[in-house]
């Protein structure tokens, strides 16, 4: 038996933990009766290369698994290779997979099956039958077309003792190459999302310590310097999260850890470790969703938003860990002006980014099931995004859609984040006006270089906020940008005995030194340049009685 697994992800950098993860599973002797080919790519990938080394290896079966951002790619390629070789078998999983299936099975009748659920118990089994050629078709989880044209569901697979299996890292297969490397240390979510895949009536189920221990241990002998934690709310049970940080913090300078956490549910206990985990061990990701408590209830979330505010607050407030917001756009009874209300509020937080993404209506989830409640239109293709509810248009969501590049492009990025808070304290409708300026001169429809961000957003508040002009100017020089371009133009060049104005960065025993200055009305900001550091970066900087070195 030929069998190739087709691994194609959004990124170079990814990497799906789904072949090793069954792979792991199966014993010594059950390795022995296959063959093993790996195709791997990303959607960027030439997909006639990745045809030819499927054809070339000629796979009796292959399996892949599908998700929002790689169907398409995926599909694509699988129907021309079937056309080459129609024998051989194609069996899909993945979360494209949890919802009916016979739609898609009928719509793409070259796939043979598709599976719905965890496969982990299950694949052992799947693996003797396909070897066996009997009954396949007959295992938990599979969904297909029968020969008489009729559409067999054998419902959804859930692991019953997800503590039991096999690693990952222990496959062959698991992936060592990537910059960092993924772990569920518990698997099922005590909240009940509506547009979520993860929780329902699913039993939560926990790997013991000693065993994360372990298998990070054996991690960071590998090298690795970043772990993402896939628990879907790693605080849900507050005193696991505590003996978790204890674990995390031993790794401290070796490994990074990512972890999505719930900031209505920090418990004091979760709060006085966090104060004891060393810096920069944690990568926090709030999932926030909202600030609407109406929009929560009715995604069935639990949580309320003034305790989310309090929790991301308190975060902040640490200034240990990188904090990540999360807001979803399009949820039920979340409006446009609900949503630009929120991210107000945000803003002067300062959390390290947010992230505004519109809401995707997942197969398998109980808000896609129930769209019509809140007249929510979506795409009908992945990634499935809504295109309209009862109370926003496709006009206030394609304005989300271009808030949320100017949050990625001057928010999200630490050299304008500073001055994007300030201007927005100066003026508080900083962010309609700055959305209004791009939509209507269409100014994102290409990237823009980091040069070409700082000039757009002093362009702007030279025409609509003077009083912001001198913060963007401050933020272009400290990030070592041009002094001949845009804002740095602003900084005239102070010569001894030729220059009137006093300067207080003046050493007369060095002479490395060039000296720009900026004044405007009472503000006055001194830099210092060292003529031997090619970076461009002042050396020092003065602004009224604070020298900052």
């Amino acid at each position: 038996m030929r069998l190739l697994w087709l691994d194609i992800n959004a990124s170079y950098s990814h990497s799906s933990l789904a072949l090793p993860a069954l792979h792991s599973q199966l014993t010594e002797e059950q390795l022995k009766l296959a063959e093993w080919k790996v195709v791997s790519g990303t959607i960027n990938s030439d997909p006639a290369t990745c045809l030819l080394d499927i054809t070339e290896y000629n796979p009796d079966i292959i399996l892949s698994t599908v998700w929002l951002f790689n169907h398409i790619f995926v599909l694509n390629l699988l129907s021309k290779f079937k056309k080459l070789k129609p024998n051989a078998l194609v069996i899909l999983g993945g979360p494209e997979f949890l919802g009916n299936n016979s739609h898609y099975l009928f719509s793409n009748k070259f796939i043979d099956a598709v599976f719905r659920g965890e496969g982990e118990e299950v694949f052992p089994l799947l693996f003797d039958s396909l070897n066996q050629n009997c009954n396949w078709k007959n295992i938990c989880g599979i969904c297909l077309i029968d020969q008489n044209g009729i559409y067999q569901d054998k419902g959804e697979a859930v692991v019953k003792n997800f503590t039991k299996l096999n690693p990952p890292e222990k496959s062959i297969f698991f992936n060592w190459e990537k910059p960092f490397v993924q772990i569920e240390t518990s698997r099922g979510c005590f909240n009940n999302c509506t547009f979520c895949i993860s929780g329902g009536q699913r039993k939560v189920q926990d790997i013991s310590l000693k065993n994360i221990k372990e298998r990070l241990d054996n991690i960071r002998s590998k090298g690795i310097k970043e772990v993402r934690i896939l628990d879907r709310t790693f605080n849900a049970n507050s005193k696991r999260a505590v003996e978790l940080l204890v674990i995390f913090s031993g790794f401290h300078g070796d490994i990074t850890f990512h972890l999505e956490i719930h900031p209505s549910l920090l418990s004091n206990e979760f709060k006085e470790k966090l104060t004891k985990v060393p810096e920069g061990t944690l990568h926090l990701e709030a999932g926030l969703q909202s600030l609407d408590n109406r929009v929560l209830n009715a995604c069935k979330r639990v949580g309320s938003s003034e305790k989310s505010i309090e929790g991301i607050k308190y975060i902040v407030s640490l200034n240990k860990f990188e904090l990540h917001i999360d807001l979803i756009a399009g949820l039920p009874l979340y409006s446009y002006t609900g949503l630009i209300e929120d991210v107000k509020s945000l803003i002067p937080v300062g959390a390290n980014e947010i992230q505004i993404e519109l809401l995707k209506l997942l197969p398998g989830t109980e808000l896609r099931e129930k769209s019509n409640v809140y007249n929510i239109i979506y795409s009908s293709f992945p990634p499935y995004e809504v295109l309209s509810t009862s109370v926003i248009s496709t006009l206030e969501l394609y304005r989300i859609t271009i808030l949320s590049k100017v949050f990625d492009i001057w928010y999200n990025n630490k050299i304008w984040r500073d001055t994007f808070i300030k201007i927005f304290i100066l003026n508080n409708n900083f962010i309609e006006l700055f959305l209004d300026y791009i939509i209507n001169n269409k100014l994102l429809s290409n990237s823009l270089s980091l040069e070409k961000r700082g000039v757009l957003l002093f362009e702007f508040c030279d025409k609509h906020l003077k009083e912001a002009v001198l913060d963007v100017a401050t933020a272009w020089i400290e990030a070592g940008l041009s002094l001949k371009k845009g804002p740095g133009k602003l900084a005239k060049q102070w010569i001894r005995g030729v220059s009137g104005d006093n300067n207080p960065l003046y050493d007369e025993n060095c002479h490395f030194f060039n000296y720009y200055y900026i004044k405007e009305k009472n503000r006055e900001f001194w830099y210092a340049f060292d003529k031997r550091d090619k970076k461009g970066v002042p050396s020092k900087s003065q602004e009224i009685n604070s020298i900052k070195t």
